[in-house]
């Protein structure tokens, strides 16, 4: 009797204690500033694989994979699993140009259906006959967030804003080999978006675009265009550019 006794009164203390009140500590709160973008460099490497050696080489971007998103449109899965193994994440593309990905929507959404699981992202090149946002819409049922590629122009505005500004939870990569940090600040204030979407633009970094956007002004753009993140546009046309800028692409926004 004495020892029921006993482990009834243990088990009302036991129960007191794991039911004791926590202390009442706030949940931090997000800087709204801060979910305008994504903290993270993304490269879009276009046609190609994920490669990881594009990331760390000091040939090549010379990063540490943990501050990078990269896009893979080859489908490579042992490159893609060797970046996410050394911390960087990886998109996985669908580019209306390149194989596997120029047969039209249906195969492009069996593709992805097939392989999303292996990825952290997927980015679409919303340009040509993949331009279309039912089909960006769809490209989100497969659980992994999505990247839309989309230009940054007026005139390309004048037929896709419409579509694009009815998607809900993307990141926008937005490209323009001309844009300078005056155009890019015009562009992101005259165009209105859902506010579930975050905005970073993909910069043309080196030799082959210098004769758009000074490298002074690439500086210029990374450095000021307030709350968004900068990217690059296929950094391996110029390694010893991107080089130049890597340390202040990473810098917090």
């Amino acid at each position: 009797m004495i020892e029921k006794i006993i482990k009834f009164f243990m088990f009302i203390f036991y129960w007191a204690v794991a039911h004791e009140p926590e202390d009442d500590v706030p949940s931090p709160t997000p800087d709204p500033e801060k979910l305008k973008t994504v903290q993270k460099v993304l490269l879009w490497m276009e046609s190609g694989s994920a490669k990881l050696e594009d990331i760390t080489n000091r040939l090549r971007c010379s990063m540490n994979p943990h501050d990078v998103i990269i896009t893979d449109t080859k489908i490579d899965l042992k490159a893609t699993r060797k970046v996410q193994l050394a911390g960087g994440l990886v998109a996985l593309c669908v580019h209306p140009w390149y194989s596997p990905w120029n047969k039209g929507m249906t195969e492009c959404l069996k593709q992805v259906e097939k392989y999303a699981k292996h990825y952290d992202y997927i980015a679409l090149d919303y340009e040509g006959p993949l331009a279309n946002a039912d089909f960006a819409k769809k490209l989100q049922q497969f659980g992994k967030p999505l990247i839309v590629a989309p230009k940054a122009d007026p005139k390309y505005m004048t037929e896709q804003y419409e579509g694009l500004s009815y998607l809900e939870g993307v990141v926008f990569a937005w490209w323009n080999y001309s844009y300078q940090l005056k155009d890019w600040q015009r562009f992101l204030k005259d165009y209105k978006f859902r506010s579930s979407c975050k905005h970073l633009v993909l910069l043309s970094i080196g030799k082959k675009y210098r004769k758009y956007v000074s490298d002074a002004e690439i500086n210029n753009i990374i450095l000021n265009l307030k709350d968004v993140r900068s990217g690059s546009f296929c950094p391996k046309n110029d390694y010893l550019a991107f080089r130049a800028v890597n340390k202040i692409l990473i810098k917090g926004k």
